[in-house]
């Protein structure tokens, strides 16, 4: 805002406020607006649906619990009692050469390797 416009607004415009205030209005204004109110129930709609859910809530808690819990017996008995069996892989020598072919490896450096440890 340019100077000049400052000064013009406030030559047009005094510095005095122009809304004013009724005396005594803020006094008793909360209570005013508080009768004016309708009144309200004590508890919150949310609170009654949370209140109404909760026993279901513990219940479905109570259930993932118990699946939870057999899940995990069943796993670990069913592990002792029987013994893991190795997977035995058999790899084709054409898979291997490919695999080779891919990595750029000759036979000199799968010798080296095998050599080395």
């Amino acid at each position: 805002m340019d100077m000049n416009e400052e000064k013009y607004l406030n030559e047009r415009m005094s510095k005095q406020n122009p809304f004013r205030v009724p005396e005594g209005y803020f006094d008793d204004f909360a209570t005013q607006v508080m009768a004016k109110l309708p009144e309200r129930e004590s508890q919150p709609v949310v609170a009654k649906r949370v209140s109404f859910l909760r026993p279901w809530m513990a219940v479905a808690a109570s259930l993932v619990v118990a699946i939870f819990s057999v899940a995990v017996y069943f796993t670990h008995v069913g592990g002792q009692q029987e013994q893991p069996q190795q997977a035995s892989a058999t790899v084709s020598d054409a898979y291997m050469d490919a695999a080779a072919d891919y990595a750029m490896i000759d036979n000199a450096e799968i010798y080296a390797y095998f050599v080395e440890n």
